[in-house]
């Protein structure tokens, strides 16, 4: 089951699955973020705010508009 990462529930982990092609994808590729690694939201801002997540052993914080573009999978 693949969903969004903005969909993703605070606490719940899943899986990194496919990123759309844009310049997010690069940059998440340089940071060293990569499909299968698992991924966690740790904080979410109201109002379609900004997310906070851990991906692996790293935390990053996603604007929603760049969570909407990654796709996970439970």
């Amino acid at each position: 089951m693949s969903f969004k990462l903005s969909d993703l529930h605070i606490g719940k982990q899943a899986f990194l699955d496919t990123f759309a092609i844009s310049p997010l994808h690069r940059k998440l590729l340089s940071m060293g973020l990569l499909p299968g690694q698992t991924v966690s939201v740790v904080r979410r801002l109201p109002l379609n705010g900004s997310l906070y997540v851990k991906i692996e052993n790293r935390h990053v914080a996603l604007r929603y508009s760049e969570a909407r573009q990654i796709d996970v999978k439970l």
